[in-house]
C-alpha cells in the first residue's frame, strides 16, 4: 500500500526539480558551487546541471563532456532512484543487493578519481 503523504512530498521534490530545472533553462541562472567558491577548484559534482540541460536539449555528447561519470552511471542511478522511491512510497525497507553495494562503491570511487584528475590535468 502507497503512504499517501509520503506520496505527496515526492511530488512535491519533483515539482521543485522541474521547477528548478525549467529556471536555469531559461534564466541561465543556476546555484552556484560553494565548493568551487571556497577552494576555487571544481567538485567531483561540478557540471551535472549543464549535463542536465544537455540532456534535456537531447544533445548527448554535450552531456558526457559536461560531467562523463554521471552521465555513464545514469542507468544503475536511475535504478537505485527508483527502487528506493518505491520503497520509501510503500514503507518498506531497501535492502542494498551485493551488486547495488559493488556499484555504489565503483560510481563513488570514479567520481573521487574523477573530481581529483579533473583539477589535476
Amino acid at each position: 500500500m502507497i503512504d499517501h503523504r509520503r506520496l505527496g512530498k515526492a511530488g512535491l521534490a519533483a515539482l521543485l526539480l522541474a521547477g528548478y530545472y525549467g529556471f536555469v533553462r531559461y534564466t541561465g541562472t543556476g546555484i552556484p558551487c560553494l565548493f568551487r567558491f571556497v577552494f576555487h577548484i571544481k567538485c567531483p559534482g561540478c557540471g551535472i546541471t549543464h549535463m542536465m540541460l544537455a540532456m534535456g536539449r537531447g544533445d548527448f555528447s554535450e552531456a558526457f563532456h559536461s560531467h562523463p561519470v554521471i552521465f555513464c552511471f545514469a542507468p544503475f542511478l536511475c535504478w537505485i532512484l527508483i527502487k528506493y522511491l518505491a520503497g520509501y512510497l510503500r514503507c518498506r525497507k531497501t535492502v542494498w543487493k551485493k551488486w547495488e553495494s559493488a556499484g555504489m562503491l565503483v560510481f563513488l570511487t570514479s567520481l573521487l578519481l574523477f573530481g581529483v584528475l579533473r583539477n589535476i590535468l
